[in-house]
């Protein structure tokens, strides 16, 4: 009799712990379809973003835009836009701060991509009070606006941040050609950018 309900327990237990498997393969699988649904891809459109009430008077000089008129990115005079997509509350955005600085100063001081690429940022459910505020603290060089209703980010798939993007502007529909690993270091990034450029440049 006790080797019976000894057996018992021992089944049951075995049952429990292969349902508890089962669904936990269930969640992982629908976490998997569910980032392949939400993630961006390369050839997929980017949004023409208003950048009204978003930039400084610095801002709009290193985007080539006047102090005068409403402006979109359409109106940045430049072939691509290197997309900094994050949010402030971003462990991983915070941290990546300093390297995308890195980057930014190392475009600007390269003669070839500073002609063709122009870099920004933008802060997912983040308003302008909170984008100064990561702006400020952590010395961001390059322009951030805020996206505070999560309407970019809707545009967007609802991607997760930190997403390094590289936008194509020449057409009318903008395009993301190519999405760059955040991991790597600035230099490396550096030469994955220019990789890109020479690739599309030949291809046009």
């Amino acid at each position: 009799m006790i080797n019976n309900n000894f057996n018992c327990n021992i089944f049951r237990n075995i049952f429990r712990l292969c349902c508890l498997s089962v669904l936990f393969y269930c969640f992982l699988i629908s976490i998997s379809y569910a980032d392949q649904h939400t993630t961006v891809k390369i050839g997929d459109c980017f949004p023409n973003i208003s950048l009204t009430n978003h930039l400084s008077i610095e801002d709009k000089k290193y985007l080539g835009l006047s102090n005068l008129k409403i402006h979109s990115i359409n109106n940045i005079p430049t072939d691509f836009i290197l997309m900094d997509c994050l949010s402030i509350y971003c462990p991983i955005c915070q941290t990546h701060a300093v390297k995308f600085n890195q980057l930014y100063e190392l475009i600007r001081g390269d003669r070839f991509i500073s002609k063709n690429i122009k870099m920004m940022g933008i802060g997912f459910g983040n308003n302008s009070r909170e984008v100064s505020y990561f702006k400020k603290y952590y010395n961001v060089l390059f322009p951030l606006i805020a996206d505070p209703d999560f309407k970019i980010h809707k545009d967007l798939k609802e991607t997760r941040t930190p997403l390094l993007a590289l936008i194509d502007k020449r057409t009318k529909l903008f395009k993301i050609l190519a999405i760059l690993d955040f991991n790597k270091e600035p230099e490396m990034l550096l030469k994955d950018i220019k990789t890109h450029l020479l690739k599309y440049r030949s291809e046009n």
